[in-house]
């Protein structure tokens, strides 16, 4: 997963929009070499934490039914290769699970599934380094790619500012430093953003790192802390709690007892955006399947079968802004 390019999310107009995680089943694991032995201990170690990715939730990968599939793990992949770069470690094994086997894994565990459509948080991240105080960017390296690891390793979609001169008036270090709220949201809205994440990484006295800072979702807020001796294993507890509170909202768990649900479309102009919306309900975490009752004109009625009440089912499809509410109730008009 990369950093979502600003100029293209600036180019949404007045809409922001959840982000869909294209690697959502991959993960990659380092590895010392390339033996049966290390790949096989590898293939375990990612199944675990690909059940973390999109389940939300750290505990889970302690799951009984998980567990016993990871003595199995390759049986739930789809392809792997190794990767060599410039780290430390130097090797990785890449893993590509299936999709359609961690999602049955996780409900006959009775886990939940948190779907690839997430939402977008934008990134304000400072950083005492060297006794200075700086404001993280894509070309502060060692700490923006810190950053985006622990992000990935939980499938959270990062926006990082611009930095430009607006920023720079809108929100600058000091007011940054002092996680003064008012000011960092001011300065988020230019982004369009479905979250913002703001926090300061310092050196703790003792060699080690902790970090403090708030995450806001839809008028939700999240007090962060955290701290540990790397200040990698800092950002990934900070991803994690993120996660946890983003899947509180976002994953299903489907009880197999939420029953059908129709649901009238309008806006629906020509057969392309029909197949649209077809496609887009059945990729949906929250929904079964998919029925069609009726077509007239640009209207479209559906009956849904539900993974979970509508409530929930609603808060992931209004992440995506596809759908909109009308003043009818159960109508909802289709954006092209």
């Amino acid at each position: 997963m990369r950093a979502v390019i600003l100029a293209v999310l600036l180019g949404l107009n007045m809409f922001s929009h959840a982000v869909i995680v294209s690697d959502l089943y991959q993960v990659r694991i380092s590895v010392t070499d390339q033996s049966e032995e290390s790949r096989q201990t590898a293939i375990q170690e990612a199944l675990l934490q690909v059940v973390v990715k999109v389940s939300g939730q750290r505990d889970n990968a302690q799951n009984e039914q998980v567990l016993g599939a990871a003595a199995a793990a390759e049986r739930y992949i789809r392809s792997f290769r190794y990767i060599r770069d410039d780290s430390e470690t130097g090797l990785r094994l890449e893993v590509d699970f299936a999709a359609n086997l961690i999602d049955q894994l996780l409900r006959s565990g009775q886990l939940p599934v948190w779907g690839k459509s997430r939402p977008l948080v934008l990134v304000w991240l400072g950083v005492e380094d060297n006794l200075q105080r700086i404001r993280v960017t894509p070309a502060v390296d060692v700490w923006h790619s810190a950053m985006e690891s622990a992000a990935n390793e939980r499938g959270i979609p990062l926006l990082w500012p611009a930095y430009d001169l607006e920023d720079d008036v809108a929100l600058p270090v000091e007011s940054l430093w002092g996680m003064f709220k008012a000011d960092i949201l001011q300065a988020s809205q230019r982004y369009m953003a479905d979250a913002t994440l703001a926090g300061r990484l310092t050196p703790d006295g003792q060699g080690g790192w902790q970090f403090r800072g708030f995450l806001q979702h839809k008028g939700d807020n999240l007090e962060l802390t955290a701290s540990a001796e790397e200040h990698a294993v800092v950002l990934r507890q900070v991803a994690d709690q993120v996660a946890s509170f983003m899947a509180a909202r976002y994953a299903v768990l489907n009880d197999g007892t939420s029953g059908g649900y129709q649901l009238i479309i309008d806006g629906v102009a020509d057969f392309h955006a029909y197949q649209n919306i077809l496609t887009y309900l059945k990729a949906n975490v929250a929904i079964n399947d998919v029925k069609i009752i009726s077509v007239n004109g640009q209207t479209l009625t559906l009956e849904l079968d539900l993974a979970a009440e509508w409530n929930q089912v609603w808060t992931t499809l209004a992440l995506d802004k596809r759908l909109l509410p009308t003043e009818q109730e159960s109508i909802y008009h289709w954006r092209h």
